[in-house]
C-alpha cells in the first residue's frame, strides 16, 4: 500500500505548500482582506460543484485512480496559472479552478482507502485503519513545511511554496498508476436510484442531520480560521514570513501524535466521547485566541491543532463511511464534501472577509460560538446516527 500512503503524502503536502501562503500571496498582489475573503470564499462554490459529479462517475464509470490523474494535471495547471496572475478576478478564477480539482481528490482518495478495507475484510485479513493511512497526509504537510523553511527564508518569496504545489501535483499523477485497483466494481443500477440520491439521503435522514448540521459550522469555523490565521500572524501580530511554516508545522506535529492515537483513545472512551472532548478543545483554542491576542498564545494554541482536525477531517471520513453501501461508497464521500464540506468552506472564508475587516480579533469569537453550537448538537445526536 505504499502508493496508496504516497498519495495521502503528495496530496497533504501539496496542501501545505499553498493553503499557509495563498492569502499572503493574495495579499501581495494588491488584494485587501475582503477581497482575500471573497477570492476564497467563491471556492466554496467549487467544492460544492466536483466532488459529487466525480465521485458519481468513480461509482458508476471510470476507476479513482484515472480520475486521479486527469485531476492532478489539471490543478498544476490551474496553480501555475494562478502564479501568472495578477488581478483579483484572474486569481479568483485560477484558485476556484485549482479547488474543484483538488476538493474532488479528497473523497476520490477516500474511497479507494474504504473500499480496499471492504476487500480485506471479504479475504479475512485484517483491514487498514483509516487513521494509520490518513496520518501519512500528515506527514506529508509535516514535511514540504520543513523542507520550504530554509528557502522560504532566503528568498522571502511567498510564491515559491506554491511552485512546490505545482511539483506535488505532478508527481501526483506519476503515482496515480501505482495506486491498488479494486477490481470489478459493482455499479449502481438505476432502477434503484442514482448513488448520489441514496448518499444525500444517508447524511441527512432524522439519525444523521444533526452529525452533518455540527459539522457544517465546525467547518464554517475552520474556514474563517485558516483563511486569516497566516494574515493575523504577519500582518497583525509581526511574525516573520519565514516563520510561519515553523508555526504551522509545530501544530502539524501535534495532529501526527494525535491522529496515531486516535484507535486507542477510541476504544479507551468511545468515538462519542473522543469526539467530543476534540470540539471542546477547539473552543478552547478559540476562545483562547480571541481572549489573548498576542503572538504567544496565537502561536501556543497550535498544541489544540490536533484535537481540532481529528474532530473535523479525520472522524467524520469513517463515519461517513459507515453510513455507505456499496453502490455509493465514492458517492457518499462526495456528497458530504459538497454539501457539508463545500456550503461551510463558502460560508466561513466570506464571512472571515467581512469579520476581519473589522476586527481580526472577531473571526476566534466567530469560531468559538460556531464551535460550541457544534457540541450540542454533536451531545444530542452523535452516536446515535447508526
Amino acid at each position: 500500500m505504499r502508493s496508496l500512503n504516497a498519495q495521502f503524502f503528495l496530496l497533504f503536502g501539496s496542501f501545505a505548500a499553498v493553503q499557509p501562503y495563498i492569502a499572503l500571496l493574495f495579499k501581495e498582489r494588491g488584494l485587501d482582506e475582503e477581497q482575500i475573503g471573497y477570492a476564497l470564499g467563491i471556492s466554496g462554490w467549487a467544492i460544492m460543484l466536483s466532488p459529487a459529479v466525480v465521485t458519481l462517475i468513480a461509482d458508476t464509470r471510470v476507476s479513482p485512480s484515472r480520475l486521479l490523474a486527469g485531476l492532478s494535471v489539471l490543478a498544476a495547471s490551474a496553480v501555475a496559472a494562478m502564479l501568472m496572475s495578477a488581478s483579483f478576478w484572474a486569481l479568483t478564477a485560477c484558485y476556484f479552478a485549482m479547488t474543484l480539482c483538488v476538493t474532488a481528490m479528497m473523497p476520490l482518495l477516500d474511497g479507494v482507502t474504504f473500499g480496499i478495507q471492504r476487500q480485506q475484510r471479504e479475504r479475512g485479513e485484517a483491514p487498514l485503519e483509516y487513521s494509520r493511512v490518513r496520518v501519512w497526509g500528515t506527514y506529508g504537510y509535516v514535511g514540504i513545511l520543513a523542507l520550504l523553511f530554509f528557502p522560504i527564508r532566503w528568498t522571502g518569496e511567498v510564491s515559491l511554496p506554491i511552485w512546490a504545489g505545482v511539483a506535488c501535483y505532478s508527481i501526483l499523477f506519476v503515482n496515480t498508476w501505482f495506486l491498488p485497483q479494486r477490481g470489478k466494481r459493482e455499479l449502481a443500477k438505476r432502477s434503484k436510484g442514482l448513488p448520489t440520491g441514496e448518499a444525500v439521503r444517508a447524511l441527512f435522514g432524522p439519525r444523521t442531520v444533526l452529525f452533518s448540521g455540527a459539522m457544517f459550522l465546525l467547518l464554517c469555523a475552520s474556514a474563517a480560521y485558516h483563511t486569516m490565521y497566516p494574515v493575523f500572524l504577519v500582518e497583525d501580530l509581526g511574525l516573520a514570513r519565514h516563520w510561519l511554516g515553523v508555526v504551522i508545522l509545530a501544530g502539524a506535529v501535534i495532529e501526527v501524535a494525535c491522529i496515531l492515537g486516535l484507535s486507542r483513545l477510541e476504544k479507551r472512551w468511545g468515538l462519542r466521547a473522543v469526539m467530543l472532548g476534540c470540539v471542546a478543545l477547539t473552543v478552547l483554542r478559540f476562545g483562547l485566541m480571541y481572549g489573548f491576542p498576542v503572538l504567544w498564545v496565537a502561536v501556543g494554541t497550535q498544541v489544540f491543532h490536533g484535537a481540532m482536525i481529528c474532530a473535523m477531517m479525520v472522524i467524520p471520513p469513517n463515519v461517513v463511511n459507515g453510513l455507505a453501501s456499496e453502490s455509493n461508497r465514492n458517492s457518499i464521500q462526495g456528497v458530504y464534501t459538497m454539501l457539508v464540506i463545500g456550503s461551510s468552506r463558502f460560508v466561513g472564508t466570506a464571512l472571515s472577509g467581512h469579520v476581519a475587516g473589522v476586527d481580526q480579533r472577531l473571526i476566534y469569537a466567530m469560531g468559538a460560538g460556531l464551535a460550541v453550537a457544534a457540541f450540542v448538537l454533536l451531545w444530542k445526536g452523535f452516536g446515535k446516527e447508526g
